[in-house]
C-alpha cells in the first residue's frame, strides 16, 4: 500500500517543476530523481534527459564520477504512476535492457534513435570502446511499489551475461523515503530492548566487551521482530548514524530483503548479516538478563539492515522467534570517543565521504556560525529537510564553491567532487575556514546560476551547452576579472555582500563575454574534438582560458590595496607582490619585494628605537634569530644587510613578511597601504613545470 505522505511531498515537488519549466508530470519526475537521488546540478540534467518519441525506454543518460574514481555512465528508465499502488512492469524492464544490448553494447544503427539519444548514444559507445568508461548502470526509478522478485533475476541475468561490464539499480517508493521524508532532530531518550535468552545458556546472555573506563560495550543477540518494533516506534534512532539516508544508492538492501524472504533462508540471516551497531551513553540490564534499558541509543552502523527489516516486518512477513541479529552496544560519554566509533564503524562500508566528515568538530563548529548568519548547514544530507530551500547550505556544494573559487580548481569541483573529502580536504576544511566564506561562494554561484539559466531561454543548444557547463568556472573567473579587477579580494566581500552584489550586477555580463570570447578561440583550436561538456571537466581548461594571448594582457583597472583593516584576512599571498607602497595614505613608493619592504620599514624603526643583535618582540622570527651581527655564510643565505650593518633574517613567507610590515607601520603608527601585482607568469611557469615533470 502506498505511502500517502510521501507521494503528496512527490506530487508537490513535481507540479512545483512542471509550473516551473512547461514539462509533463513524467519529465517532472525525472528532473526530480536526478537532482535528489543523483545530485546533479540544473545543466546537468536537462543535457542528461532524452525522454521522448524514440527514446526506447531511456529517459535521461549521463556519466558520473564514483568515490573510487570509477567513470560510471547511468542509463534510467523513469516511471512515475498517478496510481503508486502500481510497480515497473516486464515490459518497461525489457525495453532499457534491450536498448542497452542494441545502441550501447551493440551495434544497432543509432539513426533510428531521437537526434539528442543518438548523439549520446554515439558520444559514449566511443567513449566505451576507449576504455573512459569503467561501468554501465542501468536504473530504474519509480514511486510505486517494490517490484516482482521475477524481474530482479532477469536484470541479474542480463548483469551475469554481461561479465561484469553492466550493474543494475532499482529505486522504488521505499527507498524514496530516506530522501524526502523530513526527519526530526530530536533523539530518542530511552529504549527497553528485549535480549534472547538461548535454552540452555543460563543467565548468560550477552558478552561484555573490555571495560576502559570510558567507554564500555556488549553484544547480543536480538530478534528482528523486536528490532523492528523499535525502529517503528523511533525513526530517529538513526538520528547520528552517517549513513542515515544514503542506503538509497547502496542496494544491500535486496541482498537483505532477499534473505529474509523465506523462514529457511531467515534462520541463517544471524551468520550472513554483519549485524547493528549501537551508540549510546548508558545501558542497564534488568534483573534476569532479558532487557536491557539504553540511554540515548542511535544506530550508527547498520541502517540498511533495520530499515530493510522494518519493511518486511510492514509487510507482514516475518515471524518471531525465527530470524536473529547481532547488536553491538557501546557506551560512552566522550564526545571525542563517540566521533571515533562512529568513523571506525563505517570505513569499511559503502558510506560517502561526506558523511563521515560530518561529525567533525568542524564541521559543527560551521553549523553554529551559519545559524548566527540566520542559514542553515545541512553537513548531513536531509538534516534541516523542511526549512526554507533559500536558506540550506549544502556542505558539499559549499566545499564545491570553495575549491572553484578560493583554490581555483573548477574542473575538479565539478568532476572529482569525492576529492572533496580527500586530497582537497585539510585546504577547504582547514582550522581557519569560516561560514562567511562559503556563503560568499554559495551566494555568487546562486547568483551566476541564476544569470545563465535566464542567457539559456534564447541560446542555441550549442551556446546552452557552453553556458550551462561554465557555471563553476565562472567563479574564479568572476574573482579574477572582477573582484579583483574591482581593487577587492574575497576577504573584503565576507563582511560586506551587498559590495559583492553591486559587483555582480555590473560585471557579470564582461565576465561571461569574456569567457565566450575564450570559448571561440579554443574551440577553432581544437576544431572537431572540442565538447563543451568534457573541455570543463579537464584539470587544464582553466589554465587555457585565462592563457590565450587575447587574454594574457591585463585590463587597466584599480590596483588591490593591503591596509590595516584587510591585511590579516589574506591567507594567500604566494601569487602577489607589493608594487607600491604609502607610509601616509597620499604619497606612493616604487617597490619589488616583500623584504625590501620589510628590510626598508625596518630601517625606519631603526631610526626612532636602537636596535641590535636579537629579536624584536613584536615580530615572531620562530626558532632563528632574527638580527646578527656577524653571521656565517650559510646564514647569510638567509638574510640581508641592512644600513646599520646588522643582517636581518628575511626568509619568510609572504604572508609573514606583510603581517612584520603592518607591524613594524603599527609601531611608528604609518598608515601603511601596499598596492599589489599579481605574479601570474610565475603562476603559470611552476604550472608548466610541475607538468613536465609530471609527464617525465
Amino acid at each position: 500500500m502506498a505511502n500517502l505522505r510521501l507521494q503528496n511531498i512527490l506530487k508537490n515537488k513535481v507540479d512545483t517543476i512542471c509550473g516551473e519549466c512547461n514539462c509533463q508530470p513524467s519529465i517532472g519526475f525525472i528532473k526530480l530523481m536526478l537532482k535528489e537521488v543523483f545530485e546533479l546540478d540544473e545543466n546537468d540534467i536537462d543535457e542528461s534527459i532524452t525522454d521522448g518519441s524514440m527514446d526506447k525506454g531511456i529517459d535521461a543518460i549521463f556519466e558520473q564520477q564514483n568515490e573510487d574514481g570509477e567513470n560510471i555512465l547511468y542509463i534510467t528508465q523513469s516511471k512515475y504512476f498517478q496510481n503508486p499502488d502500481k510497480s515497473l512492469d516486464e515490459s518497461a524492464v525489457n525495453k532499457a535492457i534491450l536498448a542497452v544490448s542494441n545502441y550501447i553494447l551493440g551495434d544497432s544503427p543509432s539513426a533510428n534513435l531521437s537526434p539528442k539519444l543518438k548523439d549520446k548514444t554515439d558520444l559514449y559507445k566511443e567513449r566505451l570502446s576507449n576504455g573512459k568508461i569503467d561501468l554501465v548502470s542501468l536504473v530504474f526509478i519509480t514511486n510505486g511499489q517494490r517490484v516482482n522478485p521475477s524481474l530482479i533475476k532477469e536484470l541479474e541475468q542480463f548483469k551475469s551475461q554481461q561479465g561484469g561490464q553492466i550493474k543494475y539499480e532499482v529505486y522504488t517508493e521505499s527507498d524514496l523515503s530516506y530522501v524526502f521524508l523530513p526527519t526530526s532532530a530530536t533523539p530518542v531518550k530511552q529504549i527497553n530492548l528485549k535480549i534472547v535468552k538461548d535454552i540452555g545458556g543460563g543467565d548468560k546472555t550477552f558478552i561484555g566487551l573490555t571495560d576502559l573506563g570510558f567507554v564500555q560495550g556488549r553484544v547480543v543477540k536480538i530478534d528482528v521482530c523486536d528490532l523492528a518494533e523499535i525502529v517503528k516506534q523511533n525513526p530517529n534512532i538513526f538520528n547520528s548514524n552517517v549513513r542515515a539516508y544514503q542506503s538509497i544508492r547502496n542496494k544491500v538492501n535486496e541482498a537483505i530483503a532477499s534473505s529474509l524472504g523465506n523462514e529457511e533462508s531467515a534462520k541463517m540471516f544471524i551468520y550472513l548479516n554483519n549485524g547493528i551497531t549501537l551508540l549510546c551513553d548508558n545501558i542497564e540490564i534488568k534483573p534476569g538478563n532479558e532487557v536491557a534499558v539504553i540511554d540515548n541509543p542511535s544506530i550508527i552502523n547498520g541502517c540498511q539492515t533495520a530499515s530493510t527489516i522494518l519493511e518486511i516486518y510492514n509487510q507482514g512477513k516475518l515471524k518471531s522467534n525465527t530470524a536473529f541479529v547481532l547488536m553491538r552496544i557501546i557506551k560512552s560519554k566522550d564526545e571525542d570517543i563517540k566521533r571515533q566509533v562512529i568513523i571506525s564503524s563505517n570505513t569499511q562500508t559503502a558510506v560517502k565521504n561526506r558523511d563521515l566528515i560530518s561529525e567533525e568538530q568542524i564541521q559543527k563548529e560551521l553549523e553554529k556560525q551559519f545559524e548566527i548568519l540566520g542559514y542553515f548547514y545541512e553537513r548531513k544530507k536531509g538534516l534541516h529537510r523542511g526549512k526554507p530551500e533559500d536558506k540550506i547550505i549544502d556542505l558539499e556544494k559549499a566545499a564545491q564553491y570553495y575549491l572553484a573559487l578560493y583554490l581555483q580548481k573548477p574542473a575538479e569541483a565539478k568532476n572529482k567532487k569525492s576529492e572533496i573529502y580527500k586530497s582537497y580536504k585539510e585546504q577547504i576544511f582547514g582550522d581557519d575556514l569560516t561560514a562567511k566564506q562559503l556563503l560568499v561562494g554559495y551566494i555568487l554561484f546562486d547568483k551566476i546560476n541564476e544569470k545563465i539559466k535566464e542567457m539559456k531561454k534564447s541560446a542555441n543548444e550549442s551556446r546552452k551547452s557552453i553556458l550551462g557547463n561554465s557555471t563553476l568556472h565562472l567563479l574564479p573567473l568572476f574573482r579574477e576579472w572582477a573582484i579583483e579587477e574591482s581593487g577587492k579580494f574575497l576577504s573584503d566581500l565576507e563582511d560586506n555582500l551587498l559590495e559583492l552584489e553591486n559587483i555582480f550586477d555590473n560585471k557579470i555580463d564582461s565576465v561571461i563575454s569574456k569567457l565566450e570570447d575564450s570559448i571561440k578561440g579554443i574551440s577553432k583550436k581544437e576544431k572537431d574534438v572540442f565538447n563543451p561538456q568534457y573541455f570543463f571537466k579537464s584539470t587544464d581548461s582553466l589554465e587555457k582560458i585565462l592563457n590565450l594571448p587575447e587574454r594574457k594582457k591585463k585590463d587597466i583597472s584599480k590596483p588591490l590595496e593591503l591596509n590595516f583593516d584587510n591585511f590579516k584576512r589574506q591567507k594567500d599571498l604566494r601569487y602577489y607582490k607589493p608594487d607600491q607602497y604609502s607610509l601616509d595614505g597620499i604619497k606612493y613608493y616604487e617597490i619589488t619585494y616583500w623584504n625590501d619592504l620589510f628590510i626598508k620599514l625596518m630601517e625606519f624603526y631603526a631610526k626612532t628605537d636602537q636596535i641590535k643583535e636579537g629579536n624584536i618582540d613584536f615580530i615572531e622570527s620562530g626558532t632563528r634569530t632574527l638580527l646578527l651581527n656577524n653571521p656565517d655564510d650559510s646564514e647569510k643565505k638567509l638574510r640581508k644587510k641592512m644600513k646599520n650593518d646588522l643582517w636581518i633574517l628575511t626568509n619568510f613567507s609572504s604572508n609573514y613578511l606583510c603581517r612584520f610590515c603592518f607591524a613594524i607601520a603599527k609601531k611608528l603608527k604609518m598608515n601603511l597601504l601596499i598596492r599589489l601585482r599579481p605574479t601570474r607568469f610565475r603562476k603559470q611557469n611552476k604550472y608548466k613545470k610541475y607538468k613536465k615533470n609530471k609527464k617525465k
